[in-house]
């Protein structure tokens, strides 16, 4: 199954600033868990995170997540 999914959901700005917090934390987790990996030890400067992202599509997931929401607070008025 090769198509996009697409979601919508409607918060109001504090459940959006909370929500942006979250997972901001959940992706800064994850990518600590990955950045030290023996799997990414000789992947040249700046292109490691690059890699995991290409590795692991729920951490992709949720770095576009962020990127949408950062967007749609700004569109607001809502510093993000």
């Amino acid at each position: 199954m090769n198509t996009d999914v697409s979601i919508e959901i409607k918060l109001n700005p504090a459940q959006a600033e909370a929500y942006l917090r979250w997972l901001n934390i959940q992706f800064q987790l994850l990518m600590a868990a990955c950045w030290y990996d023996d799997k990414y030890r000789y992947t040249p400067q700046g292109l490691r995170g690059k890699r995991i992202l290409e590795d692991h599509p729920h951490i992709a997931g949720l770095n576009r997540t962020m990127r949408e929401l950062v967007k749609q607070l700004r569109v607001q008025g809502v510093p993000a």
